[in-house]
């Protein structure tokens, strides 16, 4: 059963402010690409028509700040995949064992 999908919402406020949050659920469909050697630096996500690149403010020319948030980016990804890692290895202990059956 595929339980993956993304979607994007918009917000508008009384006051007429803003925000558009993307959700990305993904899977074996979800695109990542991040080059290497190139005059610019920018990742992209990509799945079921929802897209999101991330660059620096002026992606041929990064400050320090790009790279202090680049630096925290990476950081929060490992945390990401230490979570998923660790939830996953809950849920697989917490399954009955069908061998013993």
């Amino acid at each position: 059963m595929e339980t993956s999908y993304s979607y994007t919402t918009l917000v508008v406020e009384p006051d007429g402010t803003s925000r558009v949050s993307v959700h990305l659920h993904p899977d074996h469909n979800m695109s990542v690409l991040c080059s290497e050697g190139r005059r610019r630096a920018q990742i992209s996500f990509s799945h079921a028509r929802a897209d999101v690149i991330i660059t620096p403010t002026t992606p041929e020319a990064p400050t320090a700040g790009d790279v202090a948030t680049a630096r925290q980016l990476a950081g929060l990804f490992g945390r990401y995949a230490a979570e998923v890692e660790r939830l996953h290895a809950l849920n697989v202990a917490s399954m009955p064992d069908e061998s013993a059956a």
